[in-house]
């Protein structure tokens, strides 16, 4: 006979917990950067997608509960840096393209559109 849950307890794997808690503090620190280097407040960011400054810092801040939005910011930072020609920050977990990630819905993202 099988018991589940097992008997023993289950621990989260700290070290993993502390990598999670080192990405997105570095993730956020790039939005950050980046978006200095690029001279756009939240403010302005949220003027272009037609939603409040205080959305975009719930977006950048990995707090929106989509995981998406931090894509199509990034996108759109990408964009602006391009048109400017400012070198940003590299993204180390926002990298490559998000259609190769299965848990992401790419067609969502190429629509950029954020509620």
């Amino acid at each position: 006979m099988i018991q589940w849950p097992p008997l023993r307890s289950i621990q989260p794997d700290v070290k993993q917990s502390h990598d999670n808690s080192e990405q997105r503090a570095a993730t956020i620190r790039e939005f950050q950067e980046n978006m200095s280097r690029l001279g756009l407040t939240a403010e302005r960011i949220g003027k272009d997608f037609g939603v409040s400054g205080s959305r975009v810092e719930q977006i950048i801040t990995l707090k929106s509960g989509v995981l998406e939005y931090p894509w199509i910011i990034r996108a759109y930072l990408l964009s602006r840096a391009e048109t400017q020609g400012v070198e940003l920050t590299p993204f180390m977990a926002l990298r490559g393209n998000p259609h190769d990630y299965w848990f992401l819905d790419g067609d969502f993202i190429d629509r950029g559109e954020i509620d």
